[in-house]
């Protein structure tokens, strides 16, 4: 192998994860990939997979010797699974994450890329579209985590004069993205539709968010990958700059499956932020970025892979 040229991804199997793997894999990158469990490693040629925590030093440190970058995209909570479990937060992802950064001090060669949120962290701003200056706010112990860490990363990039970049992305979506209780509000839709199920809905319905594709997300990842990197921490917010209610959501994937959707509303959750739109004009200037998949288009591609997964 040669010195750092290598790419480590923490969280290599999420949905995220994968496409990106994929994708560097295309590109003939050489990838490292820790996930925790062995369950869903990939078998690509060339990639390297260990099951195993991120904050395992003894195995971090025979791998980061090769590596330009790490990709850190692991998270083990969503907001409402760590709602009322602050304990939980801190010891699976805050610690691991503080473990992990110790461990990268060595390692004076190597990036850092982490995946932050930007539905979580800005709690309920007042202003319809959100900059990166916005003052941090989290409803949940889960935005409060990933607030918390991107402060760490920027001390760590300015007691050490190192490299980071902190991503917050608006709601990914897209093909290869399974249901899961808790995780992502298209494919418990989609899901729900497929098992002619009523959904529960959070309130009246009337909650925004902006909504990214995941192949616009992954070209900034290649593209921030192959860059070369300033010394300090850059923050951008990623997303459509688009918000839809979730009332409008249902209503297009209504329209994309040709299928009525029975809702239920339920009493609106602490922890669920009122509206977020991104206003991603930094990343725009700096990168030359935009996404080029509009909602209704993604939602047809999606449901296509859903309908194929079921049949």
């Amino acid at each position: 192998m040669k010195k750092h040229q290598d790419i480590l991804l923490l969280g290599g199997t999420s949905f995220i994860g994968q496409h990106l793997l994929k994708r560097l894999h295309q590109q003939h990158a050489q990838v490292h990939v820790i996930a925790r469990t062995a369950d869903a490693l990939p078998t690509l040629p060339g990639v390297r997979c260990y099951a195993d925590s991120l904050d395992n030093a003894e195995l971090l440190n025979t791998i980061l010797p090769h590596c330009k970058m790490v990709v850190h995209l692991a998270s083990d909570s969503t907001p409402g699974s760590s709602a009322l479990k602050p304990t939980f937060e801190a010891e699976h992802n805050l610690l691991p994450t503080l473990r992990f950064l110790e461990v990268l001090q060595k390692h004076e060669h190597v990036s850092l890329i982490y995946l932050s949120s930007g539905g979580a962290t800005y709690g309920n701003p007042t202003k319809q579209l959100v900059k990166e200056d916005e003052p941090l706010a989290p409803l949940s112990y889960y935005g409060a985590g990933k607030a918390t860490l991107e402060k760490f990363i920027m001390a760590f990039c300015q007691q050490l004069q190192r490299s980071a970049i902190i991503l917050r992305p608006s709601n990914f979506y897209g093909p290869g993205q399974s249901y899961r209780v808790g995780f992502g509000i298209i494919p418990t839709i989609f899901q729900h539709v497929l098992n002619s199920k009523p959904l529960t809905i959070w309130g009246d319905g009337e909650a925004v968010r902006d909504y990214l594709y995941i192949s616009d997300f992954i070209d900034l990842c290649v593209q921030l990958i192959e860059q070369p990197m300033d010394t300090g921490t850059k923050i951008y917010n990623v997303g459509s700059e688009k918000g839809y209610s979730l009332n409008q959501l249902s209503s297009l994937i209504e329209e994309v499956t040709h299928q009525s959707i029975t809702r239920q509303y339920q009493v609106a959750r602490t922890v669920d932020v009122k509206r977020i739109v991104l206003d991603c004009t930094h990343l725009h200037n700096d990168l030359k970025w935009s996404p080029h998949v509009e909602l209704p288009t993604g939602l047809a591609q999606t449901w296509k892979w859903f309908k194929q997964q079921a049949s």
